[in-house]
């Protein structure tokens, strides 16, 4: 969904209304105060949260509120979203969780698709996505980003595919696992690489696409070049191979590896992947 553009926007308007804001822009906090009130007055008897339901909240996030039984659906949204933006959204992801999606249109329940739409409107920089039977919340790509790894999925081999789409996955959680996100977007390159570069190699690995890109004559991309062979469309894909490999040797070496990083090798690795398995990557005849 795109947001809503007013009639007389102009250019540099339009511009601001798809730039990727913090988590809970202001425009959206009121709205996830009344979806968290709604939520909890779906769980309440007499106008009070059901026990059970607080306990849910409390013992899923380790997080006691000490909070008077009967409690309000108010009393009970104040003490999540004054804990601060971050928990607060932990509990909508929890929440989330419990929504299973309608089964006859396979549609998400009203109450999810409005708080979707809030999101989406004001420029959160997280989303609701749905995983398998449940829902749950996303970090949001720019626009664009999400629909080239996709295609990079779709259109490459079963286990490069499989890779990616779990790197993918892990990085837009709320909370990535760094070495995850490169132990699944490594092998998806090497298995769509390897299967360009060396098909006969049943164990492709970095360094031996890299040693044969090097070796054999005529790889590079189908790019256009200057007259005098520049830009040198080999050297930029190997030098991208080998930004994955230092990556995988620098997090063995016991150094930090932050979620900044892990995101920008797990787009590297879409964009290879992409280019092997839609031809870019090419050799010219001996």
């Amino acid at each position: 969904m795109k947001p809503w553009e007013p009639w007389d926007a102009t250019e540099e308007e339009v511009a601001d209304l798809y730039i990727i804001r913090e988590p809970i822009p202001e425009s959206l906090q009121g709205p996830i105060e009344e979806w968290l009130r709604q939520t909890f007055h779906a769980a309440s008897r007499y106008g009070r949260v059901d026990s059970a339901m607080v306990h849910f909240v409390e013992t899923s996030l380790r997080t006691p509120f000490d909070l008077a039984d009967p409690v309000e659906p108010d009393d009970l949204v104040s003490a999540v979203t004054d804990q601060g933006d971050k928990f607060t959204l932990r509990v909508v992801d929890l929440l989330l969780s419990t929504y299973a999606p309608e089964t006859q249109w396979r549609t998400m329940p009203a109450l999810v698709a409005r708080l979707s739409t809030h999101m989406e409107r004001t420029g959160s920089a997280v989303l609701i996505v749905r995983e398998e039977s449940h829902y749950r919340l996303a970090r949001r790509m720019p626009e664009g980003i999400e629909e080239l790894a996709q295609a990079a999925i779709r259109d490459s081999n079963a286990t490069a595919g499989q890779h990616l789409a779990n790197a993918w996955r892990e990085m837009q959680g709320m909370a990535p696992d760094a070495s995850k996100i490169l132990r699944e977007g490594i092998p998806a390159v090497e298995a769509a690489a390897g299967s360009v570069v060396i098909p006969k190699d049943k164990k492709p690995q970095l360094s031996k696409i890299v040693g044969a890109l090097r070796q054999q004559q005529g790889w590079g991309l189908a790019f256009a070049r200057r007259d005098d062979g520049h830009p040198d469309h080999l050297a930029v894909l190997i030098g991208m191979l080998e930004t994955l490999a230092f990556a995988e040797q620098h997090r063995h070496s016991g150094h930090g590896y932050s979620v900044a990083e892990a995101t920008g090798h797990v787009q590297l690795a879409a964009t290879l992947v992409g280019w092997f398995s839609a031809g870019v990557v090419v050799r010219d005849e001996p």
